[in-house]
């Protein structure tokens, strides 16, 4: 693995992070991945802190494949180990699971494919938040976009990641329930103990599996930090169909899960922040933005409100909404549609309680051992 100066040694790590972080690893779940990927990748392996592994769960191993051929990408990062899965085994849930499963490391960084760290100390920041609280379950990062993206993006990383670092407990629930925490995987460092005790993500869900497990580990009396100073960028962008789906999916998350969300909450917290963008992009200046804006929530509040009926929608429908295809034709085998609820949040049936109620993640190795 390339790495770039300053990466500390081995011994020295186990100095600065006093024998709790022997092994770091990192986790990217992926499909198509693009340049973006390619430079994350890059610049991950230049962090001041480095990894054992570097675990990449790819789904469709031709996307990948056209992405690194001709070039010298897998020559260049040794310790790159990529596993591939079909699209049919994608869940958002268990793929994490399954990154965690190949790693032994006592601490784990997961991150989204098209995410790019913003300083070679990114690592070692979200490191120390978790070294320096025995009860912190997870550190994320704060994420801003490129200079080139509209206002309103800008604005919404703002709200969603603000510029003073934060550490959550149990007291905090509420603002899990209302949508106010969001895109913790983007970047985000894990404690493997904790991880382990509490069973990992679920291994049957839709989106949102990080924000599932947050609240797991509040709930439990666990800590979540947000590290302010560990800053990323985030070169995604949606369009409007994009849009829909992805608040279609986060619909279901929402009435799937009532033990963690409240969905007239989240709907109100939603309200609340497209009118104080709104007065901001006309404060600031920026009012041509603002039929994108209404455009963009158009989309968002369609997907959101289809998800009430997702349990009467025909296979057709439920593909047609959701950008998450995969999970529809386990759900399907899973769901009792007689028993659901929109209003009253759906729940989970007798069988998906069972299958996501799994004994705790372990590694392959410590499997053996065991």
């Amino acid at each position: 693995m390339n790495k770039g100066p300053g990466v500390l040694p081995r011994s020295l790590l186990k100095f600065y992070f006093k024998d709790i972080f022997m092994t770091v690893d990192l986790i990217i779940p992926a499909y198509k991945p693009d340049e973006t990927f390619l430079d994350a990748v890059d610049a991950m392996s230049s962090q001041t802190v480095s990894f054992d592994k570097i675990i990449v769960v790819n789904t469709e191993q031709k996307y990948f494949d056209r992405l690194v051929y001709s070039n010298r990408f897998l020559d260049e990062h040794k310790s790159l180990y990529v596993r591939h899965i079909s699209k049919r085994e994608f869940d958002c849930g268990k793929t994490c699971n399954f990154g965690v499963k190949n790693s032994e490391a006592d601490c784990f960084i997961i991150m989204s494919q098209n995410v790019i760290p913003n300083s070679p100390e990114v690592v070692s920041k979200l490191l120390s938040a978790l070294e320096s609280d025995p009860k912190c379950a997870v550190s994320y990062a704060r994420q801003i976009v490129p200079d080139g993206h509209p206002e309103t993006d800008k604005y919404l990383k703002r709200y969603f990641f603000s510029e003073d670092s934060a550490v959550l407990t149990s007291k905090d629930l509420e603002s899990v329930k209302n949508g106010s925490i969001s895109g913790i995987n983007c970047c985000a460092a894990y404690r493997r103990e904790i991880f382990d005790a509490l069973g990992g993500f679920p291994n049957h869900i839709i989106c949102n599996e990080d924000i599932i497990y947050a609240a797991k580990a509040l709930e439990a009396g666990y800590k979540v930090t947000y590290v302010a100073d560990a800053v990323v960028t985030d070169y995604t962008r949606s369009t409007d169909k994009e849009q829909l789906r992805h608040a279609f999916d986060f619909g279901v998350c929402v009435l799937k899960n009532p033990e963690v969300y409240d969905y007239i909450a989240v709907r109100d917290n939603a309200r609340k922040v497209e009118k104080m963008l709104l007065s901001h992009l006309k404060r600031k200046g920026f009012s041509g933005e603002g039929f994108e804006l209404k455009r963009m929530y158009r989309a968002q509040k369609a997907g959101y409100k289809k998800a009430l009926k997702y349990a009467k929608m025909s296979p057709a429908d439920l593909h047609k909404y959701s950008a998450n295809l995969e999970f529809w034709r386990m759900d399907e085998i899973l769901r009792d549609r007689k028993s659901v609820d929109g209003h009253a949040g759906y729940g989970r049936s007798d069988e998906e309680v069972k299958m996501i109620s799994q004994p705790p993640v372990r590694a392959y190795k410590r499997d053996e051992e065991e």
